[in-house]
């Protein structure tokens, strides 16, 4: 019987889910399309767009393996949000993509697709570079955690090793 309470399980449960590789680049693909669904207007896509992301993490299955940048990036925002969000560069991009994200949002609402291109374009460089240093971030940690517990961890392999720890 497990301990823990049902938002704990859940939480868990869309954690594992949203480590999909799948889960992370159809959420990525999904901003544009409801940009542009707000737009021009068409309510089936916002529809679409709104129902992919919402049900984005509980429809996929968790990876059979999470070698994935996308899986290391979801690993590292776990981490970064059950740590607390330390970090000032972090926490800058993290407070920099609102403003501009919601600015999109707001000039497809207003009908002005260049603005709405140059801000959804923006938001996303944002975004990325935000995961980007999430994942370094959470890589530094997790190489100083490992390392204070055993003195000849070397932490957890990059994403650009292969299986037997080789540089492809």
């Amino acid at each position: 019987m497990s301990t823990t309470v049902p938002s704990e399980r859940l939480a868990e449960f869309l954690w594992e889910r949203h480590a999909n590789p799948w889960s992370g680049w159809t959420r990525v693909f999904a901003f544009p399309v409801l940009v542009y669904a707000i737009l021009t207007r068409r309510k089936r896509l916002l529809v679409a767009a709104v129902a992919a992301i919402a049900i984005n993490p509980v429809v996929l299955p968790q990876p059979d393996d999470a070698r994935a940048w996308t899986s290391d990036v979801v690993q590292a925002e776990r981490y970064w949000v059950d740590h607390g969000k330390h970090g000032a560069l972090l926490r800058s991009l993290d407070v920099a993509t609102l403003p501009v994200t919601v600015g999109a949002l707001y000039a497809a609402y207003r009908r002005k697709p260049r603005a709405t291109a140059v801000l959804t374009a923006l938001s996303m460089a944002l975004k990325f570079a935000f995961v980007n240093a999430l994942v370094r971030h959470y890589e530094a940690e997790t190489a100083t955690e490992a390392g204070a517990e055993s003195p000849s961890a070397e932490g957890p392999p990059s994403s650009a090793e292969t299986d037997d720890g080789t540089a492809p």
